[in-house]
């Protein structure tokens, strides 16, 4: 199994904000600039979801620079525990290809498809594409942007029972649990106290509060702030909520 907590396999993946997301990162053999930063590759959709008479869906990825760039695809089971995402290997879904090299200006399609017959309940998954080293570049020592693309992939939503989000406010911060059984999608959180000031949150960006899960945004005393007021998009439209304490 694997977490994005610190110091485990993945752990870039904590970083991961946006619903279809990337994290570039800068490798080198030598002190020299990159010649292509950014790599020029691009996904669509940034979000998948399969309902139960599909058998799958289709991700293009495009490569948009002077050279051919090697990816590899793979496929996670997506769950939260200890209000951390955790990703570990899952056979239900399979992928195709998992492994090739984009041609300069092409697009590859990556198949994403069931391994059995759809479940009632929704089911979470990460499909994460990152571009491979090129020996070419390590060996002429020219500096490298890799991009790593982590994609949300929902199956079988129209069968889950809505989400049912509760706001708590306790000695660890801000918490939001989902007891229902749809994925929720969280931006644009703000807090304020009784005097209409700002509370500054930690990790205020794009979440996803799962089925039956709970996530965490650290404050700093939060015990002492005193009442609360939240402010959110959720799914697209605007949630007001006044979070129930837990401090003792």
């Amino acid at each position: 199994m694997i977490t994005t907590r610190p110091n485990r396999t993945l752990r870039a993946l904590a970083a991961v904000a946006l619903g279809g997301s990337l994290i570039a990162g800068l490798t080198s053999a030598a002190h020299s600039a990159p010649s292509e930063f950014g790599a020029g590759l691009t996904i669509t959709p940034l979000r998948i979801e399969i309902e139960d008479a599909n058998r799958g869906a289709t991700v293009m990825l495009t490569n948009s620079s002077q050279r051919a760039l090697p990816v590899q695809t793979r496929l996670f089971a997506w769950s939260q525990a200890g209000g951390e995402d955790v990703y570990a290997p899952s056979s239900e879904l399979t992928i195709s290809p998992s492994i090739t090299s984009i041609p300069p200006g092409e697009t590859q399609i990556v198949r994403v498809l069931r391994a059995g017959p759809a479940v009632p309940g929704e089911k979470r998954y990460r499909l994460i594409v990152d571009q491979l080293p090129d020996p070419a570049l390590a060996r002429a020592g020219e500096a490298e942007a890799r991009i790593r693309f982590s994609v949300p992939v929902f199956l079988d939503r129209s069968k889950a029972s809505p989400a049912q989000l509760d706001w708590r406010i306790g000695p660890g911060g801000l918490e939001l649990t989902n007891a229902g059984g749809l994925t929720a999608r969280i931006v644009q959180v703000e807090v304020k106290n009784v005097a209409g000031a700002i509370v500054p949150l930690e990790r205020n960006s794009l979440r996803y509060v799962l089925g039956n899960s709970t996530i965490a945004w650290p404050m700093e005393n939060a015990c002492a702030i005193g009442t609360v007021t939240v402010t959110a998009s959720i799914d697209g439209g605007t949630v007001n909520a006044q979070p129930r304490s837990t401090c003792s």
